[in-house]
């Protein structure tokens, strides 16, 4: 092989690398969206693995006659979900741990945790 043939071998791994990353990296952010669904008194999953170090969209619905209010001291976040009505509570990179959260409007009867993995 040439020099010549070398370097466009070389360039063309290289372009086709670069496409790669560009064109997969949207498929995976995709797959950073999560939900949890407030009904009659509970919450599922009461326990929802999230990937670690990755931010997510979580999708929160309220599936029940009443507001809820889904709140996590560990996560700094505190959001009412009126009846019938879905949010979205974005969550920055967690590093790997467990993380707790509640309806408040329940007396912290209703619990669940984000487990970052």
């Amino acid at each position: 092989m040439t020099s010549i043939t070398i370097s466009i071998i070389k360039a063309t791994a290289v372009a086709s690398l670069a496409l790669l990353i560009t064109f997969a990296a949207p498929s995976a952010r995709a797959a950073d969206d999560s939900s949890l669904r407030f009904h009659a008194g509970a919450v599922e999953p009461a326990s929802l693995a999230l990937p670690a170090n990755t931010p997510v969209k979580l999708h929160v619905t309220n599936a029940g006659d009443a507001a809820v209010e889904f709140e996590s001291f560990e996560l700094h976040r505190e959001r009412v979900v009126q009846p019938g009505q879905t949010i979205t509570v974005y969550i920055p990179a967690l590093p790997p741990g467990t993380y707790p959260f509640f309806d408040d409007f329940s007396h912290g009867a209703v619990k669940g945790e984000i487990v970052s993995r």
